[in-house]
């Protein structure tokens, strides 16, 4: 009976404890990478006034740049860039892809810009398991 956990049980125990802090280490990094993003794309936003040609540019050529390659839906009342290469932008409808996703509201005589980027949770031996989508909001930019 002082052996009734045989080597077999441990080993199972310590794979499962392995694979759950796998997964929480890789969700806290890659949350961290999109979290970074997202910061650098509102603070272009702010500089830049606003969702403008030369704003988007600069996003995508940051996101470029740093590997972002994640992709997700828009809902309907915001915008989606739908590729890195040009500074186009399509209103969302909830089935294409788009790298990033914006909305502008007006409040108070200010406009402010929420944009929402994507990470995937993934691990090594499964793939990536499923997408998030990390959001902010601007600090209130000139009503043009």
């Amino acid at each position: 009976m002082r052996e009734a956990i045989g080597s077999e049980t441990i080993f199972k125990a310590v794979i499962l404890f392995t694979l759950i802090f796998a997964a929480f280490i890789t969700v806290a990094i890659t949350y961290n990478k999109a979290y970074k993003i997202k910061n650098e794309a509102m603070f272009i936003l702010e500089k830049y006034e606003g969702v403008n040609d030369q704003s988007i540019n600069i996003i995508n050529n940051f996101l470029s740049h740093n590997g972002y390659n994640t992709t997700g839906v828009c809902d309907n009342e915001e915008v989606g860039v739908p590729s890195l290469d040009s500074s186009e932008t399509k209103n969302g409808n909830n089935k294409d892809k788009y790298f990033y996703c914006m909305k502008t509201t007006s409040k108070g005589g200010k406009n402010f810009v929420t944009i929402k980027v994507f990470f995937k949770f993934g691990l090594p031996i499964f793939g990536d398991l499923m997408t998030f989508q990390v959001t902010g909001e601007t600090k209130g930019l000139r009503e043009n």
